[in-house]
């Protein structure tokens, strides 16, 4: 592949050296980070493609029945057949200890791409517990806003934890849906929160680059909670978020994203030292 159309906003030879594990489906995202010359990846989702995902994910119809990690594979190498990739149709949450370590000890970033919270619970206590990092996405009820946090030790001194406490209490007590479900997202929806966290990503990975993506993290800082407003009249329950923060100038009217200062909570039984 010839990258050097994006040469000055990205360190292709650092992204060329980095490896991603992405646990779900982010395969919009994973396709576009290949694209900017992601060298190695990792996909881990149990899930076949099934007649309602090339309408809201980067499926084909062709492909109903197989492994949506095995088909993704397949395209990636189309994109660049250098590209290294590994596909585990397993449950991440099933996983022991020592497998862990031994399928992702080595990455450099880990994307957790689902909506399961279990799942999302255990990639922070991992993330944090080898000093990896890591970027959680989700989209808000019926895909008309949607979240990403992220973590990068030595940054961010909030983790998943501090930041989404209220739905570990939630899910510990019972007492709230965590698993928010995407239906209602539409493909545009997702790729519009995927085409940031890809930014995001590529920060990560080319931390310290003279250029654009290798100054994002810095310029971010503690501010690891992004929200991202779909719908012009989207409202946290009965609060708007958006307006909070960017005002009710008629120009604040949507496709616009926020974000936000978080600090770590002192009693986090995942991160505090």
């Amino acid at each position: 592949m010839n990258f050097q159309r994006i040469a000055q906003t990205v360190d292709v030879n650092a992204m060329q050296q980095s490896h991603v594990t992405m646990i779900g489906g982010a395969y919009g995202l994973i396709r576009s980070l290949v694209h900017c010359g992601l060298g190695a990846v990792t996909m881990v989702d149990f899930d076949r493609i099934d007649s309602s995902n090339p309408a809201r994910q980067d499926f084909y119809s062709t492909d109903l029945g197989r492994y949506k990690t095995e088909a993704t594979a397949s395209d990636l190498q189309k994109i660049n057949p250098e590209v290294e990739v590994e596909c585990y149709t397993q449950d991440y949450c099933s996983l022991s200890r020592q497998q862990h370590d031994a399928l992702f000890g080595h990455t450099d970033l880990f994307i957790f791409a689902t909506d399961f919270f279990p799942a999302q619970a255990r990639g922070n206590f991992e993330a944090v517990r080898l000093s990896i990092p890591a970027i959680w996405i989700g989209l808000y009820k019926g895909g008309r806003a949607g979240e990403i946090v992220f973590y990068v030790p030595g940054k961010t001194s909030a983790c998943y934890r501090c930041i989404c406490n209220g739905r570990y209490q939630a899910f510990h007590n019972g007492s709230g849906n965590t698993n928010v479900s995407s239906a209602g997202g539409t493909i545009h929806d997702l790729h519009l929160v995927d085409a940031i966290v890809g930014q995001i990503a590529t920060g990560i990975l080319t931390d310290g680059a003279d250029n654009r993506m290798g100054k994002l993290i810095s310029k971010l800082g503690n501010r690891n909670l992004l929200q991202v407003k779909m719908d012009p009249d989207y409202r946290l329950g009965d609060k708007d978020i958006f307006g909070q923060y960017l005002g009710n100038h008629p120009a604040n009217f949507s496709f616009t994203t926020i974000a936000l200062p978080m600090e770590r909570e002192e009693s986090c039984p995942d991160c505090r030292k």
